[in-house]
This record gives structure tokens, sequence and C-alpha cells, in this order.
């Protein structure tokens, strides 16, 4: 059987998905390149401003001053550098610089601190990068704020009841304290474009995978395979599991591709600081890289889900024009119906790469489960059912 799957599997790679997935490489890329270099800006360690791809070395040369422990003595220090700083007052004389793309070693350290006074209300405006609060006296003081902060983020944005907020609270006396700081700008901004060119997967699946059962077509099912001596079973099973390899191996490139040129521009450096310096409200006791490679997890899962829908399709409808054609239509649909509210985000499979997987849960009883335990959940569970209505299927399965 093993044999057969790489057969299948290579006959997937034909002129068509090559084609798709060299475009879903170029647009990513292009993506990357074209709005980096002509959006962003950061302040260099010598004050000067310095544009285009060049600024995000700058920025993290300039980072390895801010770069510690956030203790006491961190803070203290950190309130009197950013007071002096040339970039305190550029940021005070042009306003809107942060909101536009401009960036300043003080964003990591000075917007974790500023969320512990705006909580649910933090962006990354000028005006919430100042470091005047008197909770940044003691450490423990900042950290008692930045606690109390979570917790009524959590409850103000997630609307948990008073037994499960009781639950979340033991999460947050354990979160780790004080935290690491550092610079972690190529991170950030390979969450974002990840996030926003998730999305291409989706339509490469859409294309590739809409012939892998189809009748009419040269990689999909003949005759000679429904009467081959593996029978019709292990044939349908074969090209379920190479395609399910298939989608497999496009998320991966489309992860390659967006590792490299983050990673080139500029670096994936700060993998080992503590989530909570991204994602404020996290309660797991994780790093940013770790919780960038869950949103990887949940986007692999959400690729197989509508990479089997695809499938679906194909089998269905049996004539690859149309099930292109339809395949393309309900890959649009889903993409274009992610932006829901409410409880019923989550079972979408395009939101399987949302912040949430990290700072949201779901209350079974007593007990909290992370939302990316829901999505892997949720994954075999759609899985499941896709695979048994294809199952279904091949058994009805007749060439005219």
């Amino acid at each position: 059987m093993k044999r057969q799957i790489y057969m299948e599997y290579r006959k997937m790679w034909n002129k068509i998905t090559t084609v798709a997935v060299l475009a879903m490489c170029a647009v990513a890329m292009l993506h990357l390149l074209i709005y980096l270099n002509l959006q962003y800006r950061a302040i260099d360690s010598g004050g000067e401003i310095v544009e285009g791809l060049a600024s995000y070395r700058a920025l993290k040369e300039a980072s390895e001053e801010i770069k510690g422990t956030m203790d006491g003595t961190y803070i203290r220090e950190l309130v009197n550098k950013y007071n002096d700083s040339f970039d305190k007052a550029y940021l005070e004389e042009h306003r809107g610089f942060l909101g536009t793309g401009g960036m300043t070693k003080f964003m990591v350290p000075n917007y974790f601190i500023n969320y512990a006074y705006y909580g649910a209300y933090m962006t990354n405006g000028n005006d919430k990068v100042g470091l005047e609060y008197d909770f940044l006296d003691s450490e423990d003081k900042f950290y008692k704020t930045y606690k109390e902060t979570v917790k009524e983020h959590l409850e103000e944005i997630y609307f948990y009841s008073e037994e499960q907020m009781s639950v979340l609270q033991e999460k947050i006396d354990n979160l780790k304290i004080p935290y690491q700081t550092g610079y972690y700008q190529g991170l950030a901004n390979l969450r974002a474009w990840f996030v926003l060119d998730y999305g291409l997967v989706f339509v490469v699946l859409a294309f590739a995978l809409s012939g892998v059962f189809a009748k009419d077509y040269a990689g999909g099912i003949t005759e000679l395979t429904l009467s081959s001596k593996y029978g019709r079973k292990n044939n349908f099973k074969v090209r379920w599991i190479a395609g399910n390899l298939f989608i497999i191996s496009v998320y991966l490139i489309f992860i390659g591709v967006q590792l490299t040129m983050n990673g080139i521009i500029a670096t994936l450096d700060g993998w080992n600081l503590p989530a909570q310096m991204f994602w404020f409200e996290c309660l797991h006791n994780i790093t940013v890289g770790e919780g960038i490679l869950i949103l990887f997890g949940g986007g692999l899962l959400g690729a197989i889900v509508i990479g089997n829908i695809v499938m679906l399709i194909s089998i269905k409808i049996k004539i690859r024009k149309m099930a292109v054609i339809l395949s393309a239509i309900v890959v649009f649909g889903i993409l274009k119906s992610k932006n829901m509210h409410g409880f019923s985000k989550m079972f979408h499979p395009a939101n399987f790469i949302n912040d949430s997987l990290l700072t949201e849960y779901c209350f079974i009883g007593g007990v909290a489960l992370p939302y990316f335990a829901i999505v892997i959940i949720l994954t075999a569970f759609y899985a499941a059912a896709i695979w048994i209505a294809i199952k279904m299927s091949y058994r009805k399965y007749y060439i005219d």
C-alpha cells in the first residue's frame, strides 16, 4: 500500500498543482516584500530614522539595549531610559508614528507595562507607550496590577462565570514572573503575515484536490482503478491518504516561505521570550515561539479540514471542472464567513489560527480546556465525518 500511496501522491504534483503552489509562494513573498519595504520604519540606536526593509535590522540592533528581566531594577532603569530617549521626544512630536508602521526599541516592554493599565483596550498607539504609572514603584506592585488586569480582561471580553473565573484565577496566580523582554518584531511579522496569507493555502487545495476522485481527469478515477486487484475500497483509501499528505506538504511549503522570508528580513529572534509579552492575557507558561508553533498547528488542522471538504466535493461531483468551481465557491465562502462573532466562530476551520488558541478556554464542568485542545477535537470530528461521507460515496461510485 505504501507504494500505491506514493504513486497517487506523486500524480497530484502535476502542472496545475505545481503552478498553483508556485503562485501561492510568489504572492506570499511579494506581499511581504512590498508591504514591509514601503510601510515600515524604525528609530535606530543612534536616534536616526531608518526606512524600508533595513529598519528591522536597525531595530534589532537598537533593542539589544532593552533586553533583560523585567524585575524592579529593570523597570526603574527602563523608565529613566525612556524618559531621556530620543524615541520619546520623537513620538511626542510626531503623533501617529507607531500607528502607521513606525517602530522603536521600547515597544515590547512599554506595551506590556501599558497593558497593565489599559487592559483589553490596549493598542499600539503613541498614547499608550508612556511609563508614568504609580504601580511601577515596585516589582510586586506592577505584577499585582498586571494579574488583576488579566482577570478583568478575561471577565470583560470572554464573559466567564464566577465559578469559571475561580479556575482561571489559579492559572493567573501560577504565571511565572518576572518576565524576560527583548526584540521579537520578526516573529510579530511572521504571525501577522501567516494569518493574512493563510487563505492562499485553501485556494491551492481547491484547485489541486478537486480532481482526486474525478472521472474525467487523468489523475482521477477510471474503470481500471475500480477494477484493480487492490479493490475499490483500498483505491479510495489510498487516494484519501495521499490527498492528506498533499495537504500537509502544501501547508509546510507555505510555512517554509513565511519562516524564510521573515527570518531573512527581520530575523526570528525572540522565540524564547514569554508568550505574555505578545499575547498579554495568555495564561500558559510558554514562550512566544511555542505560541506561534501552536498557531501553526491550528493552521495545519484547518487546512486538513478544508482539503477533506474539497475531496468530498470531488467524489460527489465527479466532473473536475464542476468540482473546481464548486470547491472555489465553498472555499471563498468559508474565508468570507470567518469573521463571525460569538461562540460559533470557534467551530470555523478558518479560525483555527486565531490568537484565541492561546487565550481562550471552553469549560466542561469545572475543567478548563484551552481552545487549541478544542480545535484538535473538532478536527478529529470533522475529518471522521468527511471520511465517512467519502466512504459511503465510493460504494456507489461507477464510471458511466
